[in-house]
């Protein structure tokens, strides 16, 4: 399943180490993953998003937001990137 995982660290938790630790984790969920923005990733996981979200949880601070949702395959994007679309359109929704 491809998840669709968007966070913002709030102040004064927002400074590239903790960007770095919560892209860390991130990257620890799943042997795939494709970095979109700052705080936007998609990843494969057989895990509920409940779970994920129970794993990052413990990278955040008690103020920051964390959003995760499964994708069901229908996307579309503009300026995206070839290496993005790719890693989509390799993935089974």
């Amino acid at each position: 399943m491809v998840y669709i995982v968007a966070y913002d660290l709030k102040s004064p938790n927002n400074t590239e180490g903790d960007y770095q630790r919560v892209r860390g984790a991130i990257k620890q969920l799943g042997a795939h993953w494709c970095h979109i923005e700052k705080s936007v990733w998609l990843i494969t996981s057989d895990d509920a998003a409940s779970e994920i979200r129970d794993e990052l949880k413990k990278y955040l601070s008690s103020s920051d937001i964390l959003f995760v949702a499964k994708m069901t395959g229908s996307w579309a994007s503009v300026n995206f990137g070839a290496r993005r679309v790719d890693w989509l359109k390799s993935k089974e929704f």
